[in-house]
């Protein structure tokens, strides 16, 4: 659950968000769309405290975590752009996510080996990053989101790279986590967001719009129009 009261960031003169308020419930999926540029990444980096909001007032079940760091925030947030450590092997990424989510030996055990037959990742175990293709490391990326114990989970183009298998897996994963917690996704890939999401959140010309019925890419395109060029 994420309670934002109040949100409001600016770049310089401009103003990205302004005194944005929305109630994000467990068991939920919402997608964010919009054009690029309109602010979706902001808001998501302005929620879990990556990037510093002008205003800002909001609760999770942790609490009122407005002025927590992002590393003690129970949320995590997975970029576009794939994050990792050089030197360490997908094994190894995954061990130390459980290491500092505190998991059992066992659990731990189990837990990997279901992601990894999830998605496909066996024969890429023991490899290094930078031997992975982009759609590999988006999947490592969701894998070690989906090992974090966070209860709220914000994931910005996370279906980029993905070849059709891949989204597919990804997708039913994300549908099976969700009665355990919130999640965001923000997409350009309206047929994927409307299979897996319950509510859409639509960046206009007016402001941020609420659907909570069916989406097409046609109906998208005459909401957002022309309005972020």
């Amino acid at each position: 659950m994420i309670d934002i009261q109040k949100i409001t960031k600016s770049y310089g003169s401009k103003t990205i968000i302004n005194n944005w308020q929305f109630h994000f419930e467990n068991g939920k999926i919402y997608g964010l769309i919009g054009r690029n540029g309109v602010g979706k990444t902001t808001l998501m980096k302005c929620i879990c405290g990556l990037l510093e909001s002008d205003e800002v007032k909001l609760k999770t079940d942790q609490g009122d975590v407005s002025k927590i760091d992002y590393l003690t925030r129970d949320m995590y947030y997975v970029s576009a752009e794939a994050t990792y450590y050089n030197d360490l092997t997908l094994y190894e990424h995954l061990w130390l996510v459980c290491k500092v989510e505190k998991y059992k030996k066992t659990e731990a055990i189990e837990k990997i080996h279901e992601l990894l037959t999830t998605f496909k990742m066996e024969e890429h175990l023991y490899f290094f990053p930078h031997a992975m293709s982009k759609g590999t490391l988006q999947r490592m990326m969701l894998m070690i989101a989906f090992l974090k114990k966070s209860k709220n989970i914000l994931l910005d183009e996370p279906f980029n790279g993905l070849d059709p298998i891949q989204l597919e897996q990804s997708l039913n994963f994300c549908k099976g986590l969700k009665q355990d917690a919130c999640i965001i996704i923000s997409s350009h890939d309206i047929e994927s967001l409307e299979t897996v999401c319950d509510y859409f959140l639509i960046f206009t010309k007016d402001g941020i719009v609420l659907v909570d019925d069916k989406i097409d890419r046609q109906m998208v395109n005459a909401m957002i129009g022309e309005s972020y060029d």
